[in-house]
């Protein structure tokens, strides 16, 4: 056989050995940082219940009733901002009188900031 024949064969099954290898390190590499990961952030946070709300957002329900409370109707637009490490949501109000209202609350209290 010709030898540049060879030579080609022998890199091809080289270069499709080290990406088989270097494919199952990353596999393995990805399957251990996931249980890691699960279980420190499990250990960290202390929460049993994985359908519970990140302490982020446990206001949001408050803040819907206290703007409906001011202003009743419909909830059209429901948005989360985020400023200066704070977070807040902006409700986008259709009242029962016609108007259209937009209402800010603070995620951290419950309570609405501003209402225009």
């Amino acid at each position: 056989m010709n030898n540049k024949f060879i030579k080609k064969v022998l890199i091809l099954m080289l270069s499709l050995m080290i990406q088989a290898a270097f494919s199952n390190l990353a596999h393995s590499a990805d399957a251990l940082s996931g249980v890691k990961s699960a279980t420190a952030d499990s250990a960290d946070t202390n929460i049993n219940d994985r359908y519970a709300l990140p302490p982020s957002k446990v206001n949001i329900e408050p803040c819907k009733r206290e703007t409906l409370r001011l202003h009743p109707g419909l909830i059209e637009k429901q948005r989360m901002q985020h400023r200066h490490g704070d977070f807040m949501v902006r409700f986008q109000i259709q009242g029962h009188d016609g108007l259209e209202w937009f209402m800010l609350c603070d995620l951290a209290t419950g309570k609405v900031i501003e209402s225009f």
